[in-house]
């Protein structure tokens, strides 16, 4: 077998991360854009001992799962791209992959993996999309999100079926006075030009939105043009609630800011500094850059997961580690005695705060810090509430939870590989996975979300 080899295959499983599986000649062949059932002509491009990767080159014939995709951008746009997969088929793979990953990585021979939570809003569930500016062959400016497999190729989005009509609106919006206002986009090759990022957050309960206008540090001689872009956003969609113009000065092509023009309020150019989400009995503020549940929707399905597999008690002393703008603290504090959160990000725990407050809640406290720096000195908890970045636990905080060794652990986890592995390492210090469930946070995309139960023997 070669490079470029073109393989008949018939695909029969789904790898962790999207890719079909097929087998040629005693070889794993994983097949990038297949799904179970179809028969692709597969062309390769790694050559490995037992596997190769590849990717569809041609389908010959189509799964019976597969259906036409809602999007008019599916197979260019990096993202969704399972819509071509009927919905129940992809709920079977994100179950499997959970207890796949705590078999193999996690060492649990039979893991308590419980039915998949599915999720009943398929379409325009996501409160949070990071657009990003290009520049067509034409030399145009455009505006959407990257072509699949490319850190520099941006498609003109007219229609994402992610976010709500009303992002797609401010989006349009945008690139149309971009184009009147003659507001040049951002190089990422070279460094030059004005737009880079508009970032749109919304509440899906209270209607509220926040725009993000982010742009390089060479503002200056379009100055009056951003103002006039914002003034008119504004006054268009006022739903819009706080609008944002920040600066990101670094090469490094992500939609974080470092600075504010002096023209804006701390960053503000219009309204407040924040807006709402409701998820059940609790409001919460979020500013731009804190961490929030990407699909509110299934936010609180997430949350009422967590209260099923805690079993509150009003002498419950809890630990949320990771905590984020409160959120679970504050969803669940009146279950318990007290609670008490962690978080890195210091504008999320000032959010936290304000939460608690707005929320009247009294018996949770928040402290900034990195989980790992200060686990030591938390004291002693009953139970434990632990919601990592896809990275999963730093091994001084997986060690820090271990010497406190509180009787329960409830780990929600958005990578089911690296649960697993803490999993296996907290098993070896006496702890049972007591159960296990998937909670389908993304449709259409692989990603999976799982709550875990663990408790001390």
């Amino acid at each position: 077998m070669r490079r470029r080899d073109i393989l008949r295959v018939t695909i029969e499983d789904l790898a962790y991360g999207g890719k079909g599986v097929a087998k040629y000649e005693g070889k794993v062949i994983f097949v990038d854009g297949a799904l179970p059932g179809d028969t692709v002509d597969a062309c390769l491009t790694k050559i490995r001992g037992s596997y190769c990767e590849s990717y569809a080159k041609e389908l010959i014939t189509p799964s019976p799962q597969r259906i036409k995709p809602l999007c008019e951008h599916f197979g260019t746009c990096g993202g969704c791209k399972w819509q071509n997969y009927e919905y129940p088929s992809q709920l079977k793979y994100k179950e499997e992959q959970l207890r796949r990953q705590l078999i193999h990585l996690g060492g649990i021979a039979e893991p308590p993996t419980e039915p998949i939570i599915g999720a009943k809003k398929l379409f325009y569930y996501r409160n949070k999309m990071e657009y990003s500016f290009g520049i067509s062959e034409s030399g145009e400016l455009t505006l959407g999100l990257h072509h699949a497999g490319s850190y520099d190729k941006i498609f003109d989005m007219r229609k994402c079926h992610l976010q709500s009509e009303t992002a797609n609106d401010i989006v349009n919006f945008v690139k149309d006075e971009c184009r009147r206002l003659n507001l040049p986009s951002y190089n990422m090759i070279t460094h030059e030009g004005l737009m880079r990022f508009l970032v749109i957050r919304d509440g899906k309960h209270t209607g509220e939105y926040m725009v993000n206008i982010l742009t390089g540090p060479d503002y200056q001689p379009h100055k009056q043009g951003i103002m006039e872009l914002g003034m008119n956003l504004a006054r268009k969609f006022e739903s819009i609630k706080s609008l944002y113009w920040t600066v990101n000065s670094q090469k490094s092509n992500i939609a974080r800011w470092d600075t504010y023009p002096s023209e804006t309020r701390n960053g503000v150019l219009s309204g407040n500094d924040h807006i709402h989400e409701q998820l059940g009995h609790c409001r919460y503020r979020i500013s731009p850059d804190s961490f929030f549940q990407t699909n509110s929707y299934q936010a609180q399905v997430l949350y009422d997961t967590v209260i099923d597999f805690s079993g509150f008690s009003a002498s419950d002393k809890v630990l949320d580690l990771y905590c984020g703008t409160g959120t679970i603290a504050i969803y669940v504090a009146n279950l318990v005695g007290s609670i008490f959160g962690v978080e890195s990000v210091s504008r999320a725990v000032e959010d936290a705060v304000l939460n608690a407050k707005e929320n009247g809640v009294s018996n949770v406290k928040f402290q900034r810090g990195e989980v790992e720096n200060i686990i030591n000195d938390l004291g002693k908890f009953n139970k434990v509430i632990v919601d990592p970045p896809r990275a999963g636990l730093h091994k001084k905080a997986l060690q820090g939870i271990i010497d406190m060794a509180p009787p329960v652990i409830i780990y929600v986890s958005c990578n089911p590989s690296t649960l697993a592995r803490d999993v296996a390492i907290l098993k070896q210090y006496g702890y049972r996975l007591e159960r296990a469930v998937a909670v389908d946070m993304f449709p259409h995309t692989y990603h999976i979300e799982a709550v875990t139960k663990l408790v001390r023997e």
